[in-house]
């Protein structure tokens, strides 16, 4: 059994949250006569699509299904903002995405830059249209 490292236990949570998407992948496909869900029909559009795209392009279908990803955890980081009544717990939530997708994602995953500015648009959009309204 393999031991896990620090920095990966450190990760952990981190880790679960950003391969939720890949687990919860809803569309099936067939791998060695076997029909699959989750993680391995999700690495196997991955796969298709890097081999299609090239190394760090989703396509178009992968690429909207982790954005409704996106813009749900965007809504649920609206929703206990507003049960706290604070709009600077969004503040700090915006400079974190924006650690997340520009620095962490890009040496962790070697994240594209324009999927880095696409995810923090969609995250950040609609806090930042929430804290215009509510100020």
């Amino acid at each position: 059994m393999a031991t896990r490292s620090r920095t990966r236990d450190y990760f952990a949570p981190y880790h679960f949250l950003v391969t939720l998407p890949d687990r919860l992948y809803p569309w099936g496909c067939e791998i060695q006569g076997q029909w699959v869900l989750g993680i391995r029909s999700y690495d196997r559009a991955l796969a298709r699509a890097y081999r299609k795209y090239g190394r760090g392009h989703y396509g178009y279908g992968l690429s909207w299904y982790r954005q409704c990803f996106h813009l749900a955890g965007s809504l649920i980081l609206i929703s206990i903002a507003a049960l706290i009544a604070s709009g600077s717990i969004l503040v700090i939530a915006i400079l974190g995405i924006a650690y997340q997708e520009f620095i962490l994602q890009r040496r962790t995953y070697r994240q594209l830059w324009r999927k880095g500015v696409m995810d923090w648009f969609v995250w950040c959009a609609p806090m930042g249209v929430y804290l215009l309204l509510i100020h």
